[in-house]
């Protein structure tokens, strides 16, 4: 599956039939695989994406700003519940076991979480239709290291479990498949990591005059022109300003590294994005860019920047956020996972969201409307 996905993704990479450069790409990958592979402790992989972001104070406020609120059950990590505007909520708990509220025990984990889901609704009223957990914890794998059927997942799930009561989400809140970096060693270390293909692309972003500048919050109007402009052409419903003024009012009460980084090439915006960092890991959050000026290479440009100040600044990895699911080319993230993986993205896929269900009517209801909204894209 894996070398079907790659040629169709490196002939596109490589379109002018540079073999060399597509043997070097695939090489690397599998050299990064070898280091990083399922269950290797070293850069974290086997305790799962980064996630202290999910449980920061800043990202907390800036959830209650969008309808949420922040709850203390006493299981050790927040939670998180809102209304589902028919008289019933939802919580949700996102990495129980990176926070340290659970150790994660493999096939034990569906107990695990049992118990705590017991715990949850004592402090929650009686309103609460069911608890979503978000596992940052890698998914389970066949014996070949390859993702499972979602059957075979909730088996699994279920299995040390009392009740069986767990449920694959409908929706994920957090992609589920994303790609790591490993920042340790320092901005050339980070950079001697990366394929040629996207040095090459550094390189070229320079040769063309794009330059980078970290502007914080003051160029929030530059970034959010070029965001709803990335929305509108990608299909997907932007946040307004005001939301993402209101995160970065947060992090700075709340002690969250936050950067927004412009690139500009000709006078003239090309791309942006924002990056948060708490202690040794860090995240891409948002990203936009210019159709217009796309050959300007901004994209490539910030990353390679945001990359090498996480390093700098003491951070170990970066969660690069949302990929194509392994083998999709056709998934609306396809083109995204190539450039994060020349970069030195890692795939990893996260056990994503499982939902543990209080009352059963209602959430058979609900999950048929968010399975539907998915599919509509709403």
């Amino acid at each position: 599956m894996e070398s079907a996905a790659l040629s169709r993704q490196e002939r596109a990479e490589f379109p002018d039939g540079k073999q060399a450069g597509k043997a070097a790409a695939i090489k690397t990958r599998a050299d990064r695989r070898d280091r990083f592979g399922a269950g290797v402790a070293e850069f974290g992989v086997a305790a799962g994406a980064p996630s202290g972001l999910y449980s920061h104070p800043a990202w907390l406020a800036w959830k209650e700003g969008q309808g949420w609120t922040v709850r203390d059950a006493g299981i050790g990590v927040p939670v998180l519940t809102r209304s589902l505007g028919t008289g019933l909520a939802m919580a949700q708990v996102a990495a129980p076991f990176a926070s340290g509220a659970a150790s994660d025990r493999g096939d034990e984990r569906g107990a695990i979480l049992e118990a705590l889901s017991r715990v949850v609704p004592e402090s929650l009223g009686g309103d609460c239709a069911f608890i979503r957990w978000d596992l940052m914890a890698p998914a389970w794998t066949d014996g070949r290291g390859a993702p499972v059927a979602a059957w075979v997942e909730e088996l699994r799930m279920n299995a040390s479990t009392r009740s069986r009561n767990f449920r694959k989400a409908p929706v994920e809140g957090i992609a589920p498949d994303t790609m790591v970096v490993d920042l340790s060693g320092g901005a050339d270390a980070v950079r001697a990591r990366m394929e040629a293909r996207a040095r090459h692309a550094v390189t070229a972003a320079a040769r063309r005059g794009t330059s980078v500048r970290e502007l914080g919050p003051a160029g929030l109007g530059r970034f959010h022109a070029l965001y709803r402009e990335t929305a509108s052409r990608r299909g997907f419903q932007a946040h307004p300003e005001a939301s993402f003024a209101r995160l970065f009012t947060e992090a700075d009460r709340h002690g969250l590294g936050l950067s927004l980084y412009l690139a500009e090439s000709g006078g003239e915006d090309a791309a942006a994005a924002i990056f948060a960092r708490h202690g040794t890991e860090a995240w891409y959050l948002f990203a936009a860019s210019s159709y217009e000026h796309r050959m300007a290479n901004g994209p490539s440009a910030i990353l390679d920047r945001a990359l090498a100040d996480a390093s700098e600044t003491g951070a170990l990895r970066m969660d690069l956020l949302g990929v194509a699911p392994e083998g999709e080319g056709s998934h609306p993230l396809a083109g995204l996972s190539g450039f994060k993986a020349s970069f030195g993205g890692v795939r990893m896929r996260r056990a994503g969201a499982w939902d543990w269900v209080l009352d059963h009517d209602a959430y058979w209801r609900w999950a048929q409307f968010e399975a539907g909204a998915a599919r509509s894209g709403l």
